[in-house]
């Protein structure tokens, strides 16, 4: 299974509530130019899941209307998502193409790490609107592919 991981563009600092937090102006330009990127290299995953956090759901959604997709908001990945509640979640999507989960700092770096059996998760760090492409070998088992901080993309 490939598994595309993206941490949610950049999002205001406040709001009524942090699930409410929506994308700055500067995290829409990050979310389209990802949605530009994923069109460009012809990435098209069969699923994008998101946290149901506002500023998830944007940037998931730029990618997704870009690719003509639906988002499924999945609750084990909201902020606090532990590295097991992910391996979980995605069972269902095992065999259904490449996924796409958005999701937020540190949880997708934790998760990353728990993948590909980094011995010092808390070192792995991934920026705002940057993508992981990782190919699993089973459920809690992968190999990188890639790693695109946003500026590159």
């Amino acid at each position: 299974m490939d598994l595309f991981l993206l941490r949610h563009a950049d999002a205001l600092d406040h709001a009524p509530t942090d699930l409410e937090r929506p994308l700055s102006e500067k995290g829409h330009q990050q979310a389209d130019k990802l949605a530009r990127y994923f069109t460009a290299a012809r990435l098209k995953p069969a699923q994008i899941l998101s946290s149901p956090a506002v500023r998830t759901m944007e940037t998931a959604g730029a990618i997704a209307r870009a690719l003509a997709l639906p988002v499924l908001a999945c609750e084990w990945a909201l902020p606090g998502m532990h590295p097991d509640d992910a391996i979980d979640g995605l069972k269902p999507f095992r065999d259904s193409g490449p996924v796409l989960l958005v999701g937020h700092q540190p949880d997708i770096a934790l998760f990353a790490a728990k993948l590909l059996s980094y011995h010092f998760p808390e070192r792995l760090r991934i920026s705002k609107a940057s993508l992981m492409h990782l190919h699993l070998f089973s459920a809690d088992s992968a190999e990188l592919e890639s790693f695109l901080p946003c500026n590159l993309i």
